[in-house]
């Protein structure tokens, strides 16, 4: 069982905290069962409510620090994925972002940011469906790996792309 206070993340609604563990008033009377209150780190201001029973499956730990640090400096070792060309790639990028696996996330980020790369040297447009999904990506991903580094997420955002950008001169 979680506790109040407790960070954590909940699938594409990424990092949350939560604030109450309680019986919602909306619920019908007679089906009256504990959720978690929690509150979205990476939409403001956005409440969710989390059915206590079956959370174990729906929620994971933060990434450490250590593991977050990892992620940035592996970069160069992370698998890119190999996407269908337009919105065939859809599906596979939904279901990363709604798993909101690190380790797949930043696969996603990198591969994402390569096609964009790629596309600008080409002279030809990145696609609106790729940019939405990278940038949902980067929100999540970022959000997490800023909170575990006790950092601002622009600044964690500034490091992946430096690191991107000198990969993909090499490859471009």
């Amino acid at each position: 069982m979680l506790n109040v206070g407790e960070c954590v993340i909940y699938g594409s609604h990424g990092l949350c905290k939560v604030r109450d563990i309680l019986v919602p008033a909306f619920l019908e009377k007679g089906k009256e069962k504990q959720y978690y209150m929690m509150v979205s780190a990476v939409d403001a201001g956005s409440v969710i409510y989390v059915p206590v029973e079956g959370a174990e499956d729906k929620v994971r730990d933060v990434m450490s620090a250590d593991d977050a640090e990892e992620l940035i400096c592996d970069i160069e070792e992370v698998d890119e994925l190999e996407l269908p060309d337009g919105k065939k790639a859809e599906p596979e990028i939904a279901g990363i972002i709604k798993r909101n696996l690190a380790d797949e996330m930043m696969s996603l980020v990198k591969s994402l940011h390569k096609i964009k790369a790629t596309r600008e040297a080409e002279g030809k447009k990145f696609a609106s469906l790729n940019e939405k999904y990278l940038n949902m990506a980067e929100k999540l991903l970022y959000t997490e790996m800023a909170f575990s580094l006790k950092t601002e997420k622009d600044a964690i955002k500034e490091r992946v792309k430096e690191v991107l950008s000198s990969l993909y001169l090499e490859t471009v």
